[in-house]
């Protein structure tokens, strides 16, 4: 090939490949633009998912802090929810509920464990049954008929020995007993006060009807009732008949009232307990100072300090008061003494919700302390030495440490009763409540337990199983007749000859 054909061959190559730059360049450029666009698309979706990301995670942070207040809400709910099932299964034997409100549930108060002691008697103890030697006392206490009835008795064996047997019965008769009031000299008539009336009831009767209404609890009705049956309609009393006798009685009965006061006043400790009743719908309380001689009712519409400063002999009373723990009772007294039944009472109500060792082991301190102290009293010991109480004291405190540090490893989400074991805990921790609550190691002289004053109250309680009171009035001649029968039941007094002496107007002063 010539040159001048090789220059344009090459030429022809040239500007084919100038040609297919020129394209490749093209296409470059409209890549270039593709990806500027992208790119451009890229950062404008990033910036669009960023955002959303921003507002995804803001939503998130408000919805954990939802989460977060609904759980806590949650386990408020459950906690409340626990201390509310805790709280609705407590009864009296566990709390500071009247057995009033166990309802139908079936409730073990006795605390005791069971004894592998044989049944029966202990060897060495008296009977309760009816002996020789208190039936030869209501022989001669002169209030029975004794009679003498001589069976196969002859001329040949009526010197021979013979074989007694003893039947002590009741007979219920009717008696119509007629007094004839002649003129005396001056043509006056000495009839006493009581017999104002030509036909009227006997003391026997009005004694028995109160007893039966007062004593016993019967409802006016019930009396009724019982004396018609008895006398087979013989006698038929109206219910205001019976009512008025009760109003008669607390009126004569007024001498020992006072008298119980006075002893109660004088006394070297007294319980003091109060509970609620209702007269004709409403609320009252029952406010009982007694001891093991005496027993003072006094119906009141308050239980505040000043009504038992006003109502009752605490306001003058300069001896030991047994309560339980409410603080109604500070500046009363020279000193308190807390029911060791109570404290007993509330500790069982947190071992039985929550499994605390150190509340069943506080229990079985007590428990022995009150057992020991009892045996001691028994043995004629009159008080522990300052040794044996710090050794008392020291055994307390060791059996308190492990149970407060149980109750601090808890908290309401698992333990129902957290708040009330904080507050017995808080009891036993304070000085001078700890004084209160064991200070019947320290004196023997005064029982370890209230539960003489809830005793003496309790008829009352029972009152209102069977019928209200109407009126006021009504529970007023109630606890003042239940005051005298309670005071005279303790020292061995024949109750009906006492409440027919009170009809006279010649009260027994106990």
């Amino acid at each position: 090939m010539t040159k001048k054909g090789i220059e344009s061959s090459i030429s022809k190559q040239l500007f084919d490949a100038l040609d297919r730059i020129e394209k490749l360049e093209k296409k470059l450029d409209e890549a270039y633009t593709k990806i500027d666009a992208l790119e451009k698309d890229a950062i404008k979706k990033e910036k669009l998912h960023v955002k959303e990301c921003k507002e995804l995670e803001s939503r998130c942070n408000k919805l954990e802090k939802i989460i977060i207040k609904k759980d806590n809400k949650i386990k408020k709910l459950e906690a409340e929810i626990l201390r509310l099932k805790t709280k609705s299964k407590k009864d009296s034997s566990n709390s500071s509920k009247p057995s009033s409100t166990n309802g139908y549930k079936k409730v073990i108060t006795n605390r005791r464990q069971k004894s592998d002691k044989p049944k029966g008697k202990p060897k060495g103890e008296k009977s309760t049954n009816l002996s020789k030697e208190k039936l030869q006392q209501l022989i001669d206490s002169g209030n029975v008929e004794y009679r003498i009835v001589e069976v196969n008795k002859n001329s040949k064996n009526k010197n021979k020995k013979y074989k007694s047997a003893k039947v002590i019965d009741i007979v219920i008769t009717k008696i119509i007993t007629e007094y004839r009031y002649f003129q005396k000299n001056d043509g006056t008539y000495d009839i006493p006060e009581y017999h104002n009336r030509a036909i009227q009831y006997g003391n026997n009767l009005k004694g028995i009807s109160c007893l039966l209404n007062v004593n016993f609890n019967n409802s006016t009705d019930g009396v009724k009732a019982f004396i018609e049956d008895v006398t087979n309609n013989g006698i038929t009393l109206a219910k205001s008949t019976i009512l008025s006798w009760n109003n008669k009685l607390a009126e004569n009965l007024y001498p020992e009232i006072n008298n119980i006061e006075e002893k109660l006043n004088d006394a070297y400790y007294v319980n003091a307990d109060d509970s609620t009743i209702k007269i004709n719908g409403d609320s009252y309380y029952d406010l009982c100072v007694s001891n093991e001689k005496h027993t003072k009712l006094t119906i009141s519409d308050k239980k505040d300090h000043k009504t038992w400063s006003d109502k009752t002999i605490l306001d003058n009373y300069q001896g030991v008061i047994v309560k339980d723990g409410t603080d109604v009772y500070n500046g009363f007294g020279i000193t308190l003494s807390q029911c060791a039944s109570h404290i007993l009472r509330y500790i069982k109500g947190v071992y039985d919700y929550v499994d605390h060792s150190g509340a069943k082991e506080m229990e079985k301190f007590i428990q022995k302390c009150i057992h020991e102290r009892k045996i001691a009293i028994e043995k004629g010991i009159e008080s522990y030495s300052q040794e044996e109480i710090e050794k008392i004291y020291a055994e307390f405190k060791d059996i308190f440490s492990k149970w407060k540090s149980e109750w601090m490893h808890s908290n309401p989400d698992n333990n129902g009763v957290y708040d009330d074991e904080r507050r017995l805990l808080a009891r036993f921790e304070d000085e001078s409540e700890l004084e209160q609550i064991l200070y019947f190691l320290k004196d023997f002289n005064v029982p370890a337990t209230n539960s003489r004053g809830e005793v003496d109250q309790r008829s009352l309680k029972i009152k209102q199983k069977i019928g209200k009171f109407r009126s006021t009035g009504g529970a007023y001649d109630y606890a003042n007749v239940k005051s005298c029968i309670l005071t005279y039941k303790k020292q061995g007094i024949d109750l009906l000859d006492a409440l027919r002496r009170a009809f006279t107007k010649n009260p027994i002063i106990a």
